[in-house]
């Protein structure tokens, strides 16, 4: 039986933003199936070192210095993989066999470039997201990005094979580092859409005291759930609610999510005077993310840069209208007017957005109930795991 390696800088407790979560949806799903090893970094002594991983797999957590942002970023970021690198090692060399390893963007590209020109393992990567992408073209002039850069081309040209998750992040993959366009598969992202409906379902009769904490009864509650970082858009969002508020004056934004772009926000309310109408919450766990989105009137995503969009699916299956940029993944995934809107980077769209979602929540209702049902025929992980699968069984015969 093949055994598989899958390397990923993020896992359950060591999550940042929608790479962990796609790991975490995809990793048990494949070990169901077969024998996968999962190794991910171990920071502040969270987590077991070992523990087992659906019926044939097992997570192994590394021992590593976190990295923090910054200039020397990368080198941290080497650091880490090296820290993984030599506890790989110590398996392959007492006797453990990898048909085939997966790794998971440039952040555990290091290690992965080492294992497979050392060992000769057959290398998938899953390609996430791409600096150039990122800085909208600008990583020459800027060390660090240009240090990004380079590694991710040098993984894409090592790979054996690449998966994307959107026909956008293919032709970005294609076109920012050169990677051939045969050896590219798409393969979208997934959403936990059982156990979320599962969940709702027994906490059915406590929504409405859950929407109390965040919101008066009669408060239109508007959501962002994200990474809070320039290319995620929340400023837009912040921007918009001046417009809103003079039509909806009990209108309350609540911001879910930490980044580098958090004192940037923070500040912006201020300067508009919005501290009685945003909140900036910060982390949030999955649970609280997932009732909020039931009893939202609206979830808003108005990012500038969406390799996918995996945010925008989870609220849809939790059965929350949504607004998202016109941008990337989320064009794939959001049909507008259909399973939700689509608006440019502009405040005064995404205001115009959410005010007509607020004005017919009878057609954002129904837009909402078609966006629920796509999510649960077309996105489950376990159907995705099995397209990983067949990529895993390509590459290996």
């Amino acid at each position: 039986m093949h055994r598989y390696l899958m390397i990923s800088p993020e896992y359950n407790l060591q999550r940042v933003g929608g790479l962990g979560v796609h790991v975490q949806g995809l990793a048990p799903r494949l070990s169901e199936r077969v024998l996968l090893d999962l190794f991910v970094p171990r920071y502040q002594g969270l987590g077991d070192y070992c523990e087992p991983l659906g019926q044939y797999g097992a997570v192994y957590r590394v021992d590593a210095t976190e990295p923090k942002t910054g200039e020397e970023f990368d080198l941290q970021v080497w650091r880490m993989n090296d820290q993984l690198n030599s506890v790989i090692t110590r398996h392959i060399t007492s006797g453990r066999r990898f048909s085939l390893m997966h790794a998971h963007d440039w952040l555990s590209g290091y290690v992965a470039n080492d294992l497979h020109q050392r060992y000769g393992i057959p290398m998938v990567v899953t390609i996430h997201a791409t600096e150039m992408g990122r800085r909208r073209g600008n990583v020459w002039g800027h060390p660090l990005s240009e240090r990004i850069h380079l590694a991710e081309q040098y993984l894409a040209r090592e790979a054996d094979l690449i998966i994307a998750c959107s026909e956008f992040m293919r032709s970005e993959i294609i076109e920012a580092l050169h990677a051939p366009p045969e050896k590219i598969r798409v393969i979208p992202n997934g959403v936990e859409y059982e156990r979320l409906i599962i969940h709702l379902r027994d906490h059915l009769e406590a929504l409405p005291y859950i929407r109390r904490r965040w919101a008066g009864p009669d408060d239109p509650l508007i959501f962002f759930v994200g990474r809070l970082e320039w290319e995620k858009g929340p400023d837009l969002l912040v921007e918009a609610m001046p417009r809103v508020l003079e039509d909806f004056p009990n209108a309350k934004l609540i911001l879910a999510g930490k980044g580098s772009y958090t004192d940037q926000i923070v500040e912006l309310i201020h300067r508009l005077g919005l501290e009685d109408r945003v909140q900036v919450v910060g982390f949030i766990s999955d649970q609280t993310r997932n009732e909020i989105y039931a009893v939202a009137d609206v979830a808003v995503f108005p990012s500038r840069y969406e390799p996918f969009g995996i945010v925008a699916l989870e609220a849809m299956a939790a059965g929350a209208p949504v607004i998202v940029g016109d941008v990337g993944g989320f064009s794939e995934v959001v049909e507008h007017g259909v399973t939700g809107l689509r608006v440019p980077n502009d405040p005064q769209a995404i205001a115009h957005a959410i005010l007509h979602t607020l004005r017919r929540p009878d057609l954002a209702s129904e837009r909402a109930r078609r966006a629920q049902e796509v999510v649960r025929t077309q996105y489950s992980w376990e159907a995705i795991a099995d397209r990983v699968l067949e990529t895993y069984r390509e590459l290996v015969s």
